[in-house]
């Protein structure tokens, strides 16, 4: 069973995104910014509320460390497309956009997609 870490500074939005992806194949932990996992989970799952959050400074250490830069994240939010496009790192193929309201197909499919397909 692969690990999905969902990280969010708001425990409601955490266990609701949790939720969705019940039931799958996935062993589903959540975590705020500065309580991150000790192991590495196969992908983590990012709610971000604003651009310059917690939640994209978890982002931006992720990606600034050999150990987890290619380890893939979903970012959830419900900002606008074009600002979360214009971070540095959306470009990254081992990152997704999930926009809200999250759909749980979409975001099942999505990291399905990111994992390989598996």
């Amino acid at each position: 069973m692969r690990e999905i870490a969902i990280v969010s500074t708001d425990g409601a939005t955490a266990q609701r995104l949790a939720a969705l992806i019940a039931g799958q194949d996935f062993r589903v932990t959540t975590y705020t910014p500065d309580t991150l996992p000790a192991e590495l989970p196969a992908l983590f799952i990012v709610a971000m509320p604003a651009l310059s959050s917690p939640e994209e400074q978890v982002i931006e250490r992720l990606r600034a460390d050999e150990a987890t830069a290619n380890v893939p994240i979903v970012i959830v939010s419900a900002l606008p497309m074009n600002e979360l496009q214009s971070v540095p790192y959306a470009s990254d193929w081992t990152i997704a956009i999930v926009p809200e309201p999250v759909e749980a197909k979409v975001l099942v499919d999505t990291i399905h997609f990111l994992l390989g397909g598996s």
